[in-house]
């Protein structure tokens, strides 16, 4: 072989072994697409997966003999495993190449261990609470860490050949664990611990890009070009916001927020502006949504800061998705409402950073549906080939229970059984039990939840950017819902290319109206179970107040009542009752009665009141209305009110007991 030949053969492996190592995924790699949205534009490539492993109730199965689901609504979604070994539960198991890259739960307890690669000890085991708590260096917000309850995992552990998810006593855990595989032959670098320099610098850069999401950087802007928006609206009238024409990608937009005389009125003005878009060609928009869903939550102007979309403190209502076009974009806002309305803000756009047989179009659509009798409740159907990105649900709930306790269900490209099935609405949101707390994260939020309770409206989303969920051919994705009171409006976002059908149609007037807000029942007079100070108790069970808004039928003050879970009669407490002068009184007592409540005998100051209370009602949870316990003498200040639980009625499943609320009336 002559010198020459030598060198270009040389030349060709050096650059064949350069290609490899650029296209090998590694830890530093896979940190990228937790803030690259532009990536979500990129069409899948044949093998690319994203799938959930999850505690889910292994009792819902499919059936192909019939072709049927069964026990499609079983809710004993936690402590299932995969299978037990001596180093503990096996929560996942997954065949490489991949990453694990999203780990979820309402209750993480013990050690959470990671086996690579078919080896026989785990490379990563920690203390799964601390790692959440974020005291496992260096590991830190908004990486790791507890939002609403609900723990949540978003350090990338790429695998060449397997991974292995184990916690050992792990107790009854809710979890789950999101991970994306690659296309076989796909070079990947096995996640190693500990970390070396170079990927604590890219985890540090990652975390604090994270951590400072918001509108497009100025860099970003002055790179682009810049299109004002500065428009009246009149009722009935669609405007043009903007119309590009060439190979470009609109990389932000921005609105202030609208100038209203309300919250009411800024509320129905964000429904009934509504934006479409429409890219290239197309008879049908790809962006329809109202002006204020489209943002991420609704309904109004609720303040959060996430990676793609977000409404700031300062009134500018963001969005960062990334949308490619080939020939032109033209951007329209139409107003359905019945006052003129002004709009600023502006967009930016820019060349296309990749090819155009890369990329795919941007889709963001909304629907409503009230009352909601649906239970699998579809928040989005679609064919062609791209990737889920999120979604955006508001939900208006009629009673201060909980509205969700429905798993979210992946079918991808034709599955009879979805390859993601979730654990419960709050979970698959990223938070968990019911938590109505407000809270605001770069990839999921719940920016609104009006109350009381989880009543009235709830706005919360999540955003698939490390975890979008590729198709081929279709995607198909539902929510439970087990109510049938409720209003459930989504906005989903996702890529696709052309050609590409979904299931979302034009909407009406009447789908754009806004639920007044309600105030819980209220018994006049009433001095709360829930409120009142425990001044002692001697009991091995709990005290604490409960929600009740979901129970229908009947009806308590302010939805709740004080819950007493004894072990076992002979167990009693006693609360505090003010008063603000002394005098007889006529004592009137609101209970509840349920199938597993006891029979208490109540006192007043150390003298019994009323006959014992027999609390057991079958099947319904109900309450008792007013019980006329008789005169009492009242003392100004505290007086003490025991509730005694001394027996159980023979159908009776238990011992608890439920104090609503007391009444003084005149004697």
């Amino acid at each position: 072989m002559n010198s020459r030949r030598l060198l270009l053969v040389s030349l060709a492996a050096f650059v064949l072994a350069q290609q490899l190592l650029a296209a090998e995924t590694t830890f530093e790699s896979m940190l990228t697409p937790l803030t690259d949205l532009q990536r979500l534009a990129t069409l899948p490539d044949p093998g690319e997966t994203c799938k959930q492993f999850s505690s889910y109730d292994p009792s819902s199965k499919y059936d192909a003999a019939k072709d049927e689901h069964i026990d499609w609504g079983a809710n004993g979604d936690c402590g299932h495993f995969l299978r037990e070994e001596p180093a503990g539960m096996v929560l996942a198991d997954m065949q490489g190449p991949g990453c694990v890259v999203r780990i979820w739960s309402a209750n993480p307890a013990g050690t959470l261990k990671l086996f690579f690669d078919g080896e026989a000890e785990p490379r990563f085991a920690v203390d799964f609470q601390k790692l959440i708590a974020g005291e496992v260096d260096p590991f830190a917000a908004p990486v790791v860490g507890m939002q609403s309850r609900g723990a949540n995992c978003f350090i990338p552990f790429p695998y060449a050949k397997s991974c292995k998810v184990v916690v050992e006593n792990p107790g009854s855990l809710y979890y789950h664990v999101n991970y994306r595989s690659f296309a076989a032959g796909a070079q990947v670098r096995t996640f190693a611990w500990l970390l070396g320099d170079g990927e604590r610098r890219a985890l540090a850069q990652a975390t604090e890009k994270l951590a400072q999401c918001g509108p497009l950087p100025q860099v970003e802007r002055a790179a682009a070009k810049r299109i004002g928006v500065d428009v009246e609206i009149q009722p009935g009238e669609v405007v043009s916001v903007a119309r590009i024409t060439g190979q470009r990608a609109i990389v932000g937009m921005s609105f202030s927020r609208l100038q209203c005389d309300s919250v009411a009125e800024e509320r129905k003005v964000m429904r009934t502006l509504t934006l479409k878009a429409y890219w290239d060609d197309e008879k049908e928009p790809s962006i329809r949504t109202p002006l204020g869903d489209f943002f991420g939550t609704a309904p109004g102007y609720n303040v959060y800061q996430s990676l793609p979309l977000g409404m700031t403190e300062d009134g500018e209502m963001y969005s960062r998705w990334y949308m490619p076009f080939q020939k032109s974009a033209a951007l329209l806002l139409s107003n359905a409402g019945d006052k003129p309305v002004r709009i600023k803000g502006e967009l930016y756009h820019d060349a296309q950073s990749l090819p155009a047989d890369k990329l795919a179009y941007f889709h963001a659509k909304w629907r409503r549906e009230f009352p909601n009798p649906v239970f699998d409740w579809p928040l989005l159907e679609c064919t062609g080939r791209g990737r889920y990105a999120g979604v955006s649900l508001t939900v208006w709930n009629p009673n201060r229970g909980w509205w969700g306790e429905g798993d979210e269900k992946v079918y991808v490209d034709g599955e009879k059984f979805p390859s993601t099935f979730g654990t419960g609405s709050e979970d698959y949101f990223g938070y968990a039990w019911c938590c109505p707390d407000l809270f605001v994260h770069p990839l999921h939020n719940q920016p609104l939840c009006e109350g009381p309770g989880n009543g009235n409206y709830t706005s919360v989303n999540r955003w698939h950017v490390t975890d979008d969920l590729p198709f081929q051919q279709s995607y198909r994705m539902t929510i439970e819902n087990y109510a049938k009171d409720k209003d459930y409006a989504c906005t989903t976002y996702w890529y696709a290319a052309h050609p590409q059908t979904d299931f979302f149609t034009s909407w009406t007037a009447d789908a754009l109206q806004l639920h007044e807000r309600w105030a819980p029942h209220q018994i006049e007079g009433a001095i709360e179970g829930e409120g009142m100070k425990v001044l002692k108790a001697q009991t091995t069970g709990e005290l604490s107040p409960q929600d009740l808004g979901g129970f229908q039928g009947s009806e308590w003050s302010n939805d709740q009542h004080l819950w007493f879970r004894p072990k076992a009669a002979g167990e009693w407490f006693e609360l505090a009752v003010p008063a603000n002068e002394a005098g007889k009184r006529r004592l009137i007592g609101y209970f509840t009665k349920a199938r597993d409540y006891g029979i208490a005998q109540l006192s007043w100051n150390g003298t019994k009141v009323g006959e014992p209370l027999d609390a057991f009602n079958s099947p319904d949870v109900v309450a008792t209305g007013a019980v006329d316990l008789g005169v009492i003498d009242v003392k100004q200040g505290e007086n003490a009110l025991r509730i005694e639980v001394t027996g159980k009625n023979g159908k009776s499943v238990g011992f608890m007991f439920g104090v609503d609320c007391v009444v003084f009336k005149p004697e």
